[in-house]
């Protein structure tokens, strides 16, 4: 709990928990669509980690990185959003 509310302050109060694995994937957006079509990018605290064959594996991999997240795992070539539910689940974190 600590950590997370140290991370919203961090953050501040409007900024999206994964705002900052957002930009960073806009900033390789280009190079990664050229590169890694349909791939999957996976970014940790706002810091690039990977191309995946599979959202499984990109899984595994953020799993590796830390047990609790958040992280932005992408479908290169796909629209960056969320969906309703996953938002809800980000929000209450």
């Amino acid at each position: 709990m600590q950590t997370a509310k140290r991370n919203q302050r961090a953050l501040g109060r409007d900024e999206h928990v994964l705002a900052s694995d957002i930009r960073a994937f806009e900033q390789r957006r280009e190079q990664l669509e050229r590169d890694h079509f349909n791939k999957f990018a996976l970014f940790f605290q706002g810091e690039f980690v990977g191309v995946f064959p599979d959202f499984d594996s990109a899984g595994r991999a953020a799993l590796s990185k830390s047990p609790k997240g958040p992280y932005l795992i992408q479908q290169i070539g796909s629209p960056v959003g969320l969906d309703a539910d996953t938002a809800r689940h980000l929000h209450a974190r």
